[in-house]
């Protein structure tokens, strides 16, 4: 069990996450877009996170042109780039306490208050939007409901944990750049954060247009949202004992089929109305990839360099964003909806079979092989060479 200040701060965490995700314009930004064409403590990013977020969100709906579009993004963009490290903030309150063990109960359990926020907001949604034909009010009630979750992180203390960085950012960069390049095991979690994170983006991006495709109304857009947020969030509540029972390399197979599964069945399915059910496992996966991932990296980073870390892996999904967005764009414009499936299916299955095997042959091979102690091997004499490559070995990827 927590200490009871601790089980305040975690309570407090969920507080605010409830507040920021409740977003009663989820349903409908892409569409009103497409009608007009680790230095730093985690309290203060988690504040200027916010403050951009709701900016940015009133940004999106006072835009009447392009280029205020553009404006509007980078504000927004400019709150994600610091919504980044929130994560770490939970992990290093349990890991003040010696509990960072627990890290993925304690993150799946936010992932569901996150979804079923969401799920609010989305069917809140559906209501304004239904009752006043104006997707713009969404926008603008979602930016002033925002602002409570910046309230809530001002009550935030920032973890007491020793933190080891690097005199420069410049050097920070690097020693996380070498982090990532020294450790397999957190170079393949941030290749599955960028391929799988990516189709479960572009999805999020066409969900809408794709459920009017199939002849949903408004009403009906965010009420379905709404319920596979639930369904969502039910099975983030257990993102733990998942993890727990199928262990690392089980939950991100499971994941992997989970996610190709549905897109490649999106495109089989076609027009049939009851192709929306494939959105579930999608949600599934959406829910539980962030926070799983995100729980492994973690136990492989150290404190001065978890949140430099994630924000290169971050850097790596938006770069891939850059490429695919404009490629979907012009698959879809030239071919049909009907084939993005195909399209993230594709791009979700090939790279993430590699990561899989990989895994398989450095992080966690199998059957499991302890090295046998070069003082066992006869037949002469052993170099300190290889003595070292031993002991390299034997460290923890």
């Amino acid at each position: 069990m927590l200490p009871p200040e601790v089980v305040a701060k975690v309570r407090r965490f969920y507080t605010y996450q409830a507040a920021s995700s409740f977003a009663i314009w989820i349903p409908f930004w892409t569409l009103w877009i497409r009608g007009i064409a680790d230095r730093t403590g985690r309290k203060r990013t988690i504040l200027l996170s916010e403050v951009f977020r709701s900016a940015g969100i009133l940004g999106y709906g006072l835009a009447t042109t392009f280029a205020g579009f553009v404006v509007a993004n980078v504000v927004w963009s400019l709150g994600a780039a610091f919504s980044i490290g929130t994560s770490s903030y939970l992990y290093e309150t349990l890991l003040a306490t010696k509990h960072e063990s627990e890290f993925p109960r304690y993150i799946g359990r936010n992932t569901m208050i996150q979804l079923l926020a969401n799920a609010a907001g989305a069917f809140a949604g559906g209501l304004v939007v239904q009752a006043l034909r104006d997707l713009r009010l969404t926008l603008f009630a979602g930016a002033a409901l925002n602002l409570v979750a910046v309230l809530v992180a001002l009550t935030f203390v920032e973890p007491a944990v020793a933190r080891t960085t690097e005199p420069t950012y410049t050097e920070q960069l690097r020693q996380g750049l070498r982090v990532v390049r020294r450790r397999e095991g957190v170079a393949l979690l941030i290749g599955l954060e960028v391929f799988l994170g990516v189709t479960l983006y572009m999805m999020a991006l066409y969900r809408p247009l794709y459920l009017r495709f199939l002849g949903l109304s408004d009403a009906q857009v965010a009420l379905s949202i709404a319920g596979f947020l639930v369904v969502a969030a039910v099975w983030s509540a257990f993102a733990g004992g998942i993890s727990r029972v199928l262990g690392e390399f089980g939950t991100i197979a499971l994941l992997v089929a989970l996610a190709s599964a549905a897109f490649f069945g999106i495109y089989g399915a076609g027009v049939f109305s009851g192709a929306v059910l494939f959105q579930v496992p999608i949600y599934v996966v959406w829910s539980l990839q962030p926070a799983l991932t995100t729980a492994y990296l973690n136990r492989r980073l150290e404190p001065g360099q978890r949140a430099t870390v994630l924000s290169m892996g971050a850097f790596a999904y938006t770069l891939a964003l850059v490429i695919l967005e404009p490629v979907a764009g012009l698959l879809t414009t030239s071919t049909g909806l009907l084939s993005l499936g195909l399209f993230l299916g594709v791009v979700t299955i090939v790279p993430c079979a590699y990561i899989l095997a990989r895994w398989r042959m450095t992080v966690a091979p199998w059957p499991a092989m302890t090295p046998l102690p070069s003082r066992l091997v006869g037949g002469g004499r052993v170099s300190r060479f290889h003595r070292l490559l031993e002991r390299i070995s034997r460290l923890r990827p």
